[in-house]
């Protein structure tokens, strides 16, 4: 029984002792988490700092994208040679030894840019698309943006399809200008047709 007795105080030392290490061992496993924790925090906040930098730069990227579109686009519409549209044309025939019209067209400036000088022909094409009358236009001009001009002018006839014009009804028309030049008022202009 004595050593009964002694084998049980052993065991209850020995369990006590390990009892000890297990607690410093629980302990230091906990600091452990502890200090994993917070670099797991740190690191999320870092990527929610990464995360707030690539929208910043995605919103930039998107404004650039914005900007170069427009330029782009801008750029595109200056090298169109058919931007300048007509909104009225109106004409009188005159048959005299040499027939001519009297022709009134208001033109609209449908560039990004104001247009100091226009040269360019002037068509009309019956309802079968075929050219009926052709008049060249050049002038210095003051033409904003989206403006407005009306020319008045006398045109001869250069060929018998011309006098087809006064004949034809002005819905059946297909009245446009081709640019043939245009100066734009920040120096810069575009040229159409020349080879």
């Amino acid at each position: 029984m004595k050593k009964l007795a002694i084998l049980g105080l052993g065991a209850a030392l020995l369990f006590g002792a390990s009892s000890d290490d297990i607690n410093k061992k629980l302990d230091l496993l906990l600091q452990k988490i502890e200090q994993l924790e917070k670099k797991v925090d740190k690191k999320d906040a870092e990527i929610e700092e990464l995360k707030k930098e690539i929208k910043v730069q995605q919103k930039e990227i998107k404004k650039s994208n914005e900007e170069v579109k427009k330029e782009v686009k801008t750029q595109l519409a200056v090298k169109s040679c058919k931007k300048i549209k007509v909104v009225n044309m109106k004409y009188k025939y005159h048959d005299e030894v040499i027939p001519y019209y009297d022709i009134t067209v208001t033109l609209k400036n449908e560039y990004p840019k104001k247009i100091t000088y226009l040269s360019g022909n002037l068509y009309v094409e019956d309802k079968d698309k075929v050219k009926i009358f052709k008049d060249f236009i050049q002038r210095d001009v003051d033409l904003p943006v989206g403006g407005e001009i009306t020319i008045k002018k006398t045109h001869q006839l250069n060929s018998d399809l011309e006098q087809y014009l006064k004949d034809e009804k002005p819905e059946n028309l297909h009245i446009y200008f081709e640019v043939i030049r245009a100066d734009f008022a920040d120096g810069t202009n575009i040229e159409c047709g020349i080879f």
